[in-house]
């Protein structure tokens, strides 16, 4: 949210969000423990690139969920609505929709409603919304050895 004081645009933290609850144990963890820092391709730039990432992206899952509880979105419409590059968003999300603790599975926090809409390219993407607890309570990983 932004409001104008004076000549210059002033960024406010918005609505405070709820304190966390033993609901969101499972999420606090993850963004805790999220091996964002090791999702690189080569020692360089692209390690550079994954260290830099690890840094802020606790806030990036969070400005996502937040996006998210006011409506499914892509991650095209994610990336406008929180502003942040989609090369940001895209990564983020595919960690909330197939998160790994320990290399292993764990229930997903974002899943997709199974409808698409067009992307300012005039591509297909996939409209994801917020996980239920009940979804993540019945979730069993499809391979065993997940």
């Amino acid at each position: 949210m932004i409001s104008h004081q004076g000549s210059r645009p002033v960024a406010s933290a918005g609505p405070v969000p709820p304190k966390p609850g033993p609901a969101d144990a499972p999420l606090l963890d993850y963004i805790d423990r999220a091996d964002v820092a090791l999702n690189f391709y080569a020692v360089g730039t692209s390690q550079r690139a994954a260290l830099h990432a690890a840094k802020c992206a606790g806030r990036t899952f969070l400005a996502i969920l937040d996006a998210l509880a006011q409506r499914p979105l892509t991650p095209d419409e994610v990336s406008r609505r929180i502003g942040k590059p989609l090369l940001t968003v895209r990564p983020r999300m595919s960690d909330l929709a197939c998160p790994r603790i320990d290399g292993k599975r764990i229930a997903p926090f974002i899943v997709s409603t199974g409808t698409e809409r067009t992307t300012d390219c005039g591509k297909a993407a996939a409209v994801m919304r917020l996980t239920t607890p009940e979804e993540r309570g019945a979730w069993k990983p499809s391979d065993p050895l997940a």
